[in-house]
């Protein structure tokens, strides 16, 4: 997958929450190198301003730009990193494309990639045991000042009646900043955007968790791109 190819926004999200997004969609733009605009709530950052984009900067090696891929038990508190490389289980885009991802090595489904994820649950299916393992993608900020942390979450495998939906989360230093729910077949999903002070050490987590600890079909994009707050566009 190429770094510098982008996803596609809907128009609907120049006016508010964003309207349905195709989930084939594979690859972001990585706003550093091109500095191009309507992205998430408005203009997009200026490129210097962006501290991290979690597509662009997707990599198989743990720590790389700040970036770490792991999993918990229901609490940040059993966050660990993942040791397995693997690719996308079971489910394959319309365009063929095989995803590489991180693994865990207990159970099948806890799977982070460049677009998202997929968490493991307690109501699971083989090969997997029934345990509650969220996805965690993790961010260690060498940044101290104010930011803004934009993205997608959205349904990627919308199977009809195959999924009861996803919950996802952003927590910065442990403490839980914005929450959601993304129903089975939502495969348009929404924009989300939190404010936040960063010190350097500050660690920002993307979290999916299995909704009702039901985990079928639950592969769902959850991107982030943080800036420097001083970058966005003043509201009208």
């Amino acid at each position: 997958m190429l770094r510098a190819a982008r996803l596609l926004m809907c128009t609907a999200a120049l006016v508010g929450v964003a309207a349905a997004c195709s989930p084939e969609v594979v690859i972001a733009h990585d706003e550093r190198e091109a500095g191009a605009s309507g992205e998430v709530g408005g203009a997009a950052p200026e490129p210097e301003r962006v501290l991290a984009d979690s597509v662009a900067d997707f990599s198989l090696t743990q720590g790389q730009d700040g970036w770490y891929y792991g999993y918990d038990g229901g609490s940040l508190d059993s966050f660990a990193l993942m040791t397995r490389t693997s690719v996308i289980t079971t489910y394959v885009p319309a365009t063929g494309d095989v995803w590489d991802c991180w693994a865990n090595d207990v159970t099948h489904w806890a799977q982070l990639f460049r677009l998202g994820g997929h968490p493991n649950g307690t109501d699971t299916s083989a090969p997997s045991p029934p345990i509650l393992q969220r996805v965690v993608r993790r961010w260690l900020s060498s940044f101290a000042g104010d930011v803004a942390i934009s993205g997608e979450l959205a349904k990627i495998d919308v199977t009809v009646m195959g999924s009861n939906g996803i919950d996802g989360i952003v927590y910065v230093d442990g403490v839980e900043r914005y929450a959601t729910f993304i129903g089975g077949e939502d495969g348009g999903g929404l924009s989300y955007e939190v404010f936040a002070s960063l010190k350097r050490g500050s660690t920002v987590d993307f979290v999916l968790d299995a909704h009702d600890g039901d985990d079928h079909h639950d592969l769902s994009r959850f991107t982030a791109v943080i800036a420097k707050a001083a970058a966005l566009s003043a509201a009208p």
